[in-house]
């Protein structure tokens, strides 16, 4: 029996368009990105983080195939209880006219649904509480989408499922 995915909990992380770099084209063609966390968080039963300075996107963008390969680092930490994570994840985003928008800061952005694009990634978990420890041996599946406040942020926020067996 294949296995089934069950969302387990939401990570949203706010880039900086002031901050985010573009370098390009490079090995063939493709073009880097650099976009810096300015916040976000990861929340579920059991987990309440804060994303925390230091964490980036190093995204590469394939022209030719209209495909974002994600590079994502990030950290973060309750601050409460001391608890920290760090996550990382690659994926990809089809760049459809409604995350080019969001890409390009256009002010015709918005808010979107995980069912309007393809932006699958596979975060992989390091915890510091052992409360947590299950992240650690765990297979997750993330399914994107954009979050477009209106006060001149933007964010990436995922449904996150860990892989059971049926």
């Amino acid at each position: 029996m294949a296995p089934k995915l069950e969302q387990v909990f939401t990570m949203r992380a706010f880039l900086s368009k002031e901050d985010t770099l573009v370098i390009g084209p490079i090995h063939g063609g493709s073009q880097r990105m650099i976009a810096p966390v300015t916040g976000g968080f990861i929340k579920g039963p059991g987990i309440e983080m804060e994303f925390t300075p230091g964490s980036s996107d190093w995204p590469r963008l394939d022209a030719t195939t209209g495909v974002l390969h994600l590079d994502v680092r990030s950290q973060a930490r309750n601050r409460e209880t001391g608890d920290c994570i760090f996550v990382t994840y690659t994926g990809f985003i089809k760049l459809d006219p409604l995350a080019q928008a969001v890409m390009e800061w256009s002010p015709d952005a918005r808010t979107t649904e995980s069912s309007e694009h393809y932006f699958i990634t596979t975060p992989k978990f390091e915890v510091s509480s052992e409360a947590l420890k299950w992240m650690e041996q765990t297979v997750f599946v993330a399914h994107g989408h954009f979050v477009v406040p209106g006060d001149g942020t933007e964010a990436v926020e995922y449904e996150v499922y860990k892989v059971v067996s049926a």
